[in-house]
């Protein structure tokens, strides 16, 4: 029976009432034992017994007040912390929710954050048994919401970078931190092979993706750990300490769309939990996407800068690296060698052994062409049969060098056309500056052009070079 919309007001009114009713009775009831009722059935003596009866009910009412109020009290105040903590699941895609997210107090034990939504078990009762409860209730919740914000926040992180490389190196770094690993990689299907994309921690990557249980993750898309000491002694960390073989190894698949996309691999000297692990498959699907994205950015990057042929730079992007490194060499003071070379009587070849076979010498030429050229070298297809190598560094006389070694490397071919053999020649024409001292990298393109066509016009399958 309720009195009143508050517990603690009902209680009061019953206590007061019952104190009352006492104080009544009783003295009644004492007259029926036998006190004469000159004693008991007096105004003065009713008074003390009503006056005792509401004293106690009082004192009662104060005793469960603070007794079980301060209980109550407790779970009230936590549970409004849990509504704050239900607010801010609600609220968890903001961006400044995300913003002010601590990634590393949520992963490292205090899972209820600045809120601390816990009571004290005091008692061996049912206020035990709920306060047990409750907490529990509220870490699960808290469990809940900080793995939903985590995966929001990293989400939002890998999706600031398309670039592979930086991209990579965030994402491992995380998941280092969040599933509590020493060390670990992360690498990438690319047009068939598993390439390390990022690796922090963890020696002879190479050996550990030709693994056979990385192979088995990648075809079955079904993450695996592995405890056997014979295959972890293979994955060694490296501590600032000192080296030290991995006691457990997580190699987890990277999916995106049911399509596979790469593993990470990581390494710890503890063993990884369910809690771990539901973390990693919450963290994994963000990382899908962000990496789905990176590679489509990146294969859609590759088809605006490669000729899909010869798979070197296209005419677009091949110009802009020239502008750069042209500028470069007058800022730094240093040479920038410029060689354009073409395939002599190209339109013969495709005449007489057809276009397919002349697709093939264009290939065969550019990787002969790459073997010649360093590293930091580019190579241009700048038309049809006509090709432009830059050489940052590269003086008058290296270019001649440069030059002669592409023309003998690629006179040496011999391509099969059918049951025929294709011998090809290049004629090219070559430049330096600041040598030539020219004004622009659109000079060195025209001079190195006058060249090619003045070895055309002498003989072709030479090299001359633009002399002031």
């Amino acid at each position: 029976m309720r009195l009143t919309k508050k517990v603690f007001n009902d209680l009061g009114i019953f206590m007061m009432g019952f104190g009352l009713a006492i104080g009544v009775v009783f003295p009644l009831f004492i007259t029926l034992l036998g006190v004469p009722k000159e004693y008991t059935l007096t105004r003065t003596f009713f008074i003390a017994c009503i006056s005792a009866g509401l004293i106690a009910g009082f004192v009662n009412y104060f005793i469960a007040r603070k007794v079980v109020g301060k209980r109550l009290q407790n779970l009230s105040n936590v549970g409004l912390q849990m509504r704050t903590l239900a607010e801010t699941m609600r609220d968890a895609g903001s961006e400044q929710a995300n913003q002010d997210f601590d990634f590393e107090k949520t992963f490292t034990g205090d899972l209820s954050g600045k809120l601390g939504c816990h009571i004290n078990i005091d008692s061996d009762d049912e206020f035990g048994e709920s306060a047990k409860a409750f907490n529990f209730l509220a870490e699960t919740l808290s469990r809940t919401i900080t793995a939903e914000r985590a995966a929001r926040s990293f989400t939002t992180m890998l999706a600031t970078d398309l670039d592979l490389a930086p991209l990579a190196e965030k994402a491992i770094q995380k998941l280092i931190l969040y599933t509590n690993s020493s060390s670990g990689l992360l690498a990438v299907i690319d047009q068939g092979k598993l390439k390390i994309a990022a690796n922090d921690g963890l020696l002879e990557p190479e050996e550990i993706l030709q693994s056979f249980q990385v192979a088995h993750v990648i075809r079955t898309n079904k993450k695996q750990i592995i405890t056997t000491p014979d295959t972890t002694e293979a994955v060694t960390i490296d501590h600032r300490a000192g080296k030290t073989p991995a006691e457990y190894v997580l190699v987890y698949p990277i999916v995106y769309k049911n399509i596979s996309l790469g593993v990470i691999v990581l390494a710890s000297e503890n063993e990884y939990d369910q809690e771990i692990l539901g973390r990693l498959d919450l963290l994994s699907m963000g990382l899908g996407l962000a990496l789905n994205n990176s590679l489509t950015h990146g294969h859609m990057r590759e088809l605006a800068t490669l000729d899909p042929l010869t798979e070197i730079y296209n005419r677009g992007f091949g110009v802009q690296r020239l502008h750069e490194e042209y500028i470069r060499s007058v800022r730094n003071h240093s040479p920038l060698g410029l060689i354009i070379f073409d395939i002599d009587d190209f339109k013969a070849i495709n005449d007489t052994y057809g276009h397919l076979s002349g697709d093939k010498v264009l290939i065969n030429i550019v990787n002969s062409a790459k073997k010649v050229l360093r590293e930091g070298d580019i190579l241009v297809r700048y038309g049809g049969e006509e090709f432009l190598a830059v050489l940052p560094g590269a003086s008058l006389a290296d270019v001649g060098i440069v030059g002669d070694r592409i023309r003998r490397a690629i006179s040496d071919l011999a391509i099969k056309a059918g049951e025929d053999i294709m011998k090809v020649t290049i004629s090219l024409g070559g430049v330096s500056h600041p040598e030539l001292n020219a004004s622009n990298e659109e000079t060195l393109v025209h001079q190195a052009d006058v060249s090619l066509y003045r070895a055309k016009n002498s003989g072709k399958d030479k090299i001359e070079l633009h002399v002031c």
